[in-house]
């Protein structure tokens, strides 16, 4: 008998009695002994009952999809179309804000420069990869009345010309250009030059301008515009002289010109189709 009590039956019997003992005193106290039972089996079967809830509920969700497949991808194009709507008066919104905002600009230029004419707002819809001197492509042709050789610019001043033209684009090349000769003239001493550009100066950004004599007055912080003629008109702005220098046979000078804007970073601008002037040969 000893040996009974001391043995690994005995442990397994003591241990059991005192799980149904725990759960005896856990019932008696959360419900009393008349729950006891139903305690008992709640506690067996729970694992049980979770598992089959779980595989219920997986099962009553794949039979639904399979069942509603058509209904729910008819409601999935349909939100899908109302969100590319959504999406696209957010563009129009944004595009009619551009171009009020292009408008305005216009008509800010157009009270300083009444005889100019304008094609509508131009956005840029491409780079020539292959200009060295930052050319682009603009979504305005011959269809919106613009002709070879206009000007280019917006409200900071003078881009380029049309160089290349189309039914419905057209390709500008920028004042950095050694094809764009502007005749130019220095704010405050009143010096006249041309934009004489070179590939060193345009990989800077920068113009340079020419022709200027020796004895000129002209220094660096100026602004430079530029001057009438038949192919550009007057008093666009160009930028600022940046630096100043004698040329090598010592005759003239050059002065370096900061543009008054990044033809880089623009994104819109302007044609103008006319102006007093224009093509006039004296």
């Amino acid at each position: 008998m000893r040996d009974f009590f001391s043995g690994f039956k005995f442990k397994i019997i003591i241990c059991i009695f005192a799980l149904l003992l725990g759960i005896v005193i856990y019932a008696a106290v959360s419900g009393g002994f008349s729950s006891v039972p139903e305690n008992v089996f709640s506690f067996i079967t729970k694992p049980f009952v979770t598992a089959s809830n779980a595989v219920s509920t997986w099962v009553e969700q794949t039979i639904d999809k399979v069942v509603n497949a058509d209904k729910y991808k008819a409601e999935n194009e349909e939100l899908k179309d109302k969100l590319n709507e959504q999406y696209k008066q957010i563009i129009d919104l944004e595009k009619i804000k551009k171009e009020n905002e292009q408008l305005r600009e216009i008509l800010k230029i157009k009270e300083e420069h009444e005889d100019f004419e304008f094609s509508p707002p131009c956005n840029i819809i491409a780079r020539n990869s292959n200009d060295l001197y930052a050319g682009f492509t603009i979504d305005r042709g011959s269809e919106d009345g613009i002709s070879l050789y206009d000007p280019v610019m917006n409200s900071n001043g003078l881009i380029g010309m049309v160089s290349e033209i189309g039914p419905d684009y057209a390709r500008v090349t920028t004042i950095l250009s050694d094809h764009v000769n502007v005749g130019v003239i220095s704010f405050e001493s009143k010096v006249i030059g041309i934009l004489d550009n070179d590939t060193e100066h345009a990989n800077k950004g920068l113009c340079l301008m020419s022709f200027i004599s020796k004895d000129s007055k002209i220094k660096e912080g100026e602004l430079v515009k530029s001057s009438a003629g038949v192919v550009f008109p007057g008093d666009l702005l160009i930028g600022t002289i940046k630096e100043v220098y004698q040329d090598e046979n010592g005759l003239s000078v050059h002065a370096v010109i900061e543009p008054a804007l990044d033809v880089l970073s623009i994104t819109d601008c302007v044609v103008i189709t006319s102006f007093k002037g224009q093509g006039v040969v004296d």
